[in-house]
């Protein structure tokens, strides 16, 4: 697999721009909303980035299917603030790349090279694709900033849940 070294210059450009450099905490105070797929995490600070199932009427919206939102959980906690132009069009945003019936098959702006299907399951949505090589519900990723450089990425996660057996899975792609 190629190294996306696009994908980490901008998901960490983008959020130096937004805030201060400090150390990660666990996870915690998520607001969880009932649409949330997946959210991105980083080591810079406690803020994440948010990925909602879009649905209009109870049923995805195929053309336009994730709500992608900043939570802030540091200065004012629980405040939501969307993405900026920029944020949208080179880091947190995506491209829908397929539709179907009530699924929409999407990529991330910042890195094509893994397909997230959004689909039902049961009574809810899920973001499903493939983790370290089984298809796997995807629950957040990880984005681990240098220390010692700030524009730079050590790596990024992906943690999610085995379709299969309901295991953990997890794979961190190296910069």
């Amino acid at each position: 697999m190629k190294k996306p070294k696009l994908f980490f210059f901008l998901l960490t450009l983008s959020a130096l721009a937004l805030s201060p450099m400090r150390a990660s905490e666990p996870e915690e105070n998520l607001y969880l909303t009932p649409q949330r797929l997946f959210h991105i995490a980083r080591s810079i600070n406690k803020n994440l980035v948010c990925y909602d199932a879009n649905l209009v009427g109870g049923k995805l919206d195929t053309q336009k299917p994730l709500n992608v939102y900043w939570v802030n959980r540091e200065e004012h906690m629980g405040e939501k603030n969307g993405l900026s132009f920029i944020q949208r069009k080179m880091a947190y945003g995506y491209k829908v790349v397929a539709e179907g019936n009530n699924t929409s098959t999407v990529t991330l702006t910042a890195y094509n090279g893994r397909k997230l299907e959004i689909c039902q399951q049961g009574a809810h949505y899920v973001c499903r694709t493939t983790i370290n090589g089984k298809p796997a519900v995807l629950k957040y990723l990880y984005v681990k900033v240098n220390d010692r450089n700030p524009l730079s990425v050590d790596y990024v996660e992906l943690h999610g849940e085995s379709v299969s057996s309901k295991e953990k899975v997890t794979e961190r792609i190296m910069n």
